[in-house]
């Protein structure tokens, strides 16, 4: 029995961008929000990939700086979907960086983005199914399963206290 769907390695997609001395804050490092934004193009075109629809953020979950990205670094975004939810999927998201002179990459970023497909009045449309290939591809899927149950309790709970 196959299942209809298509590969997480259909969705794999990987950037590589120079920060530039325009790119970065009074503390010489990357501006958040120029990180933020690159993330958010890298993961909107991985689920383009896998969903082949139009496409819109709908939220970003556990964005972390890990390390900083001074002038000079080399950093590397790849992002894959993790899951599919119907008319949702989540991607997630790994910005590594070879700082100048450095010969060890470091994490500078992981993150988790959601993203919903939409149709051509702006309404949801289902999505195919994502399915993992391996060991690391299925654990993925199972912790995003985790982060959505997470992300619905906590809107649950706020809306029940105004």
């Amino acid at each position: 029995m196959s299942i209809i769907g298509k590969p997480v390695s259909a969705s794999l997609i990987e950037s590589s961008e120079l920060v530039q001395p325009g790119d970065v804050n009074v503390y010489g490092s990357i501006f958040g929000g120029n990180l933020m934004a690159m993330v958010d193009k890298v993961a909107g075109v991985a689920a383009y990939r896998h969903s082949e629809l139009n496409i819109v953020t709908i939220s970003v979950d556990q964005l972390v700086f890990k390390s900083s990205a001074p002038s000079g670094t080399i950093l590397s975004v790849k992002a894959s979907v993790n899951r599919v939810f119907n008319t949702s999927m989540e991607v997630g998201v790994r910005v590594t960086g070879w700082r100048p002179g450095s010969k060890q990459e470091v994490l500078v970023c992981p993150a988790y983005l959601t993203f919903v497909a939409v149709g051509p009045g702006g309404e949801p449309v289902a999505i195919q199914p994502v399915i993992p290939e391996t060991q690391d591809q299925i654990r993925r899927y199972e912790q995003a399963g985790l982060r959505r149950e997470a992300r619905l309790a906590l809107a649950a709970k706020l809306k029940s206290h105004p």
